[in-house]
């Protein structure tokens, strides 16, 4: 049987971007708080995790006490509803919207592609997207994928440029990419505000 630092460590290695020494060094801080501070983080995680909601029509997460199913940013009527935004991520979305720069919808796609998956489309919401463009009465007229610009966001894009032209020809929607203002290797949620605007404004 493991100890219970063993099954703590265990569970901190199931956060993202933490390794086996990085867990172990946070497990060990966790059992060093005091327990009026463990309770605390425990009642704040057990409530986040019952608050939070997913938008049913951008796929974000979103803080909510009430039954509401779509986030502020959906039900703002004020956003230009003929762009379309598909980030990866939820972080990435934010940082977008800190630049002031977009003022458009957006689309968390959770995640990204690679030319070696089989099944592409069950690591990305690309049926979800589907879903989203082809709304009836919708008037999206472009769709920026604003993917990070890695080896995975690059195939990523390339995949949801295929899946989508058969849809994106028959609404005559428009598929642009972020300008080149984003160097190789640049994951979004690390993007400046400049450089964000610039490949933004540059789209293509």
């Amino acid at each position: 049987m493991h100890d219970t630092l063993t099954t703590l460590t265990e569970l901190l290695r199931e956060l993202p971007g933490i390794g086996p020494r990085q867990a172990r060094r946070l497990a060990y801080w966790f059992v060093r708080r005091d327990h009026a501070w463990v309770e605390r983080f425990a009642r704040a995680l057990i409530a986040a995790r019952d608050k939070v909601k997913t938008c049913d029509l951008c796929m974000r997460l979103f803080p909510s006490e009430h039954t509401a199913s779509r986030c502020s940013l959906c039900s703002n009527h004020h956003r230009d509803a003929h762009l379309l935004l598909v980030v990866e991520k939820d972080v990435d979305l934010e940082n977008i919207e800190k630049t002031g720069t977009y003022k458009g919808r957006y689309f968390v796609l959770g995640g990204t592609t690679s030319n070696l998956d089989k099944e592409p489309e069950r690591k990305v919401r690309v049926r979800e997207l589907l879903a989203r463009i082809t709304l009836p009465n919708d008037t999206i007229s472009e769709i920026v994928l604003a993917l990070s610009a890695t080896t995975e966001g690059e195939d990523t894009v390339a995949f949801l440029k295929e899946y989508l032209a058969p849809t994106c020809t028959n609404h005559a929607l428009k598929i642009s990419i972020l300008g080149r203002g984003l160097s190789t290797g640049t994951e979004l949620e690390y993007v400046d505000a400049d450089t964000m605007k610039s490949a933004l404004l540059g789209r293509s």
